[in-house]
C-alpha cells in the first residue's frame, strides 16, 4: 500500500473534495440567511404586515439576543468531546432546527395584532439560535482541519466562493419563485420558497458535517477554566482587531443588503434590472474569488482587506452622490464595488492567525470560543445596521405602500449607501493595529505548534510503550 504524502505539518493535504464540501456549507447558509438578509425587512413590512419601527426593534433585539448566545455556544462547543469532534456534531443538529425556523419566520400566521408581533419575535429569534447553533461551528473548522496557511486560505476562500454563489442564485431565483409559488399570493409565494430553500439545504450541512474531519483536537485536560478563557479572548488584541474588522465589515455588507432592494425599486425605479444590480457586486466577486488566495499571499491578509474597505467604501460614496438613475453609471458603479470581495475569507484568516499566535504564546487554544465571538460581532453589527437603515427610512417618511417623494428617497440612498459607505471606511482603524502581517511570522509560530504537537504524540506513544512493558 502507498505511504500517503505528509505536508510540512505532518498531515495528508487536503484534497478538492474538502474544499468544495466546506464551500458548500456556507452556499447552504445562504440559502436560508441571504433570504432573511435581504428579504425578511421587506417581508415584514409589505407582506406580513409591520411597521419599520416594530421590524427595527424585533431586529435589534433578536441580534443582541443572537450576540449574547454566541459566546455560550463557543463555550458549549469547547467543551464538547465526542468521536465526531467537537464542533461538527453541532452543524449536523442545528440544520434541522434551521430548517424549520426558516419556513416559520416566512409564514404569516392567521391571526393578527398583538399575537403576530409576538409570532414574529419567536420564530425570529429562534431562527437566529438555530444558524448560531449551526453557523458558529462551521466558520471554526478550518482551524482544526488543518495547520497549513494555504490550506486555512483556499477553505476560507471556498467558503467565502460558496456564500457568494448561494448569494446571486437567491437574489436571481427568490423573487422569481415568490411570484410563481404565490400566483398572486405573496405570503403563500415567501412560505413555498422558504420551503424549498431550506430542504435543499440541509443536505448540504449534513455533507459539511460527515466530511469536514476534525483533525487537530484539544483534550479535557489541556483546557482551563470557562472564565480563563473569557479572559484570554480579551486579552489577545490582534484577535479583537480581527473581530472589530469583521464587526466594521458586515455592519456595511449586511446592513446594506437588508436595505438594497429599497433603493433600486424606490430610487433606481428600473425593475428589470433591480434582480441583476442585487447581485451584481457578488457575480464580480464570484469571479474574483479563485484568485483571492493568491492575491492574499502576495500582499498578505492585512493589505488585502485595507485594500477592499476602500474599494467598498468609496464605491457606495460615489453611488450615493452619482446619477443613480442612469442604468450604465449603477453598473460600473457595482462591478467596482464588487472588486471588493476579494478580501472575503482575510476576516477568518486573520482570526485563525491570532488563535494559533495565542496557542504558540500561551499554550491555549480558544477557536471555538473566538469564532463565537466572532459571530457576536456580526451579529451586534447586523442588528445594528438593520435596526439605523430602517429607522433612517422611517424618519425620512418611508411606509409600507405610501407613495416615495423625493425626501424618502433621499433618506433610503442613505441609509443603501453613505452610511455604509462610511463604515467601511471605519473598518481601516482596527486593521492599522492588527499585528501579525510580518512576513514569515506566522510560518515560525506554526512550525514551533508542529514540533510542540510532534513531541507531545512522540511522548504520549512512549508512555503506552512503558506501560504495555509493565503490564508485560
Amino acid at each position: 500500500m502507498k505511504e500517503q504524502k505528509l505536508n510540512a505539518y505532518g498531515m495528508a493535504p487536503l484534497t478538492a473534495k474538502h474544499y468544495f464540501v466546506y464551500g458548500m456549507g456556507n452556499f447552504a447558509s445562504q440559502l436560508s440567511w441571504t433570504m432573511v438578509s435581504t428579504y425578511l425587512s421587506i417581508f415584514y413590512t409589505d407582506v406580513f404586515g409591520l411597521g419599520t419601527g416594530a421590524v427595527a426593534l424585533l431586529m435589534l433585539i433578536a441580534k443582541v439576543w443572537d450576540g449574547i448566545n454566541d459566546p455560550m455556544m463557543g463555550t458549549l462547543m469547547e467543551r464538547t468531546h465526542t468521536k465526531h469532534g467537537r464542533f461538527r456534531p453541532y452543524i449536523f443538529v442545528g440544520a434541522i432546527f434551521l430548517v424549520i425556523f426558516t419556513i416559520l419566520t416566512f409564514t404569516v400566521p392567521g391571526f393578527g395584532g398583538p399575537g403576530k408581533l409576538v409570532y414574529a419575535y419567536i420564530t425570529y429569534i429562534g431562527l437566529g439560535m438555530s444558524y448560531t447553533v449551526t453557523n458558529v461551528p462551521y466558520l471554526a473548522l478550518p482551524v482544526v482541519m488543518t495547520r497549513d496557511p494555504k490550506e486555512i486560505n483556499k477553505l476560507n476562500a471556498a467558503q467565502m466562493m460558496g456564500m457568494t454563489i448561494g448569494q446571486i442564485i437567491l437574489n436571481l431565483f427568490v423573487l422569481k419563485l415568490v411570484l410563481w409559488f404565490g400566483k398572486g399570493d405573496e405570503a403563500a409565494g415567501y412560505q413555498s420558497t422558504a420551503i424549498l430553500l431550506a430542504l435543499l439545504a440541509l443536505p448540504m450541512f449534513w455533507a459539511v458535517a460527515i466530511m469536514s474531519k476534525e483533525r487537530i483536537t484539544v483534550k479535557k485536560e489541556d483546557q482551563g477554566k470557562i472564565s480563563d478563557g473569557l479572559k484570554l479572548v480579551f486579552k489577545n488584541k490582534n484577535l479583537l482587531c480581527a473581530m472589530m474588522y469583521s464587526f466594521f465589515n458586515m455592519f456595511g455588507i449586511l446592513g446594506r443588503i437588508s436595505v438594497a432592494v429599497y433603493f433600486y425599486m424606490h430610487c433606481v425605479q428600473n425593475f428589470a434590472f433591480i434582480t441583476i444590480f442585487m447581485m451584481m457586486q457578488m457575480i464580480v466577486g464570484t469571479l474574483i474569488m479563485p484568485f483571492t488566495p493568491k492575491i492574499i499571499e502576495k500582499f498578505g491578509k492585512k493589505n488585502t482587506a485595507i485594500l477592499s474597505m476602500v474599494i467598498q467604501g468609496s464605491a457606495l460614496i460615489i453611488l450615493f452622490f452619482g446619477p443613480y438613475e442612469n442604468i450604465v453609471f449603477d453598473f460600473v458603479v457595482l462591478v467596482y464595488y464588487g472588486l471588493g470581495y476579494m478580501a472575503g475569507p482575510c476576516g477568518s484568516g486573520m482570526m485563525v492567525d491570532a488563535i494559533d499566535d495565542f496557542d504558540d504564546k500561551y499554550g491555549y487554544r480558544n477557536d471555538g470560543m473566538a469564532f463565537s465571538f466572532q459571530g457576536t460581532a456580526i451579529k451586534i453589527a447586523t442588528a445594528i445596521a438593520n435596526s439605523l437603515f430602517l429607522v433612517v427610512m422611517g424618519a425620512f417618511g418611508y411606509q409600507g405602500g405610501v407613495d416615495i417623494t423625493p425626501h424618502v428617497q433621499q433618506g433610503i440612498n442613505i441609509a443603501a449607501n453613505l452610511l455604509p459607505g462610511i463604515v467601511f471606511f471605519l473598518a481601516i482603524i482596527p486593521l492599522a493595529m492588527y499585528k501579525l502581517d510580518k512576513p514569515g511570522y506566522m510560518e515560525g509560530v506554526r512550525e514551533r505548534l508542529t514540533a510542540r504537537d510532534k513531541a507531545k504524540r512522540e511522548a504520549e506513544a512512549a508512555a503506552q510503550e512503558e506501560k504495555a512493558a509493565v503490564a508485560e
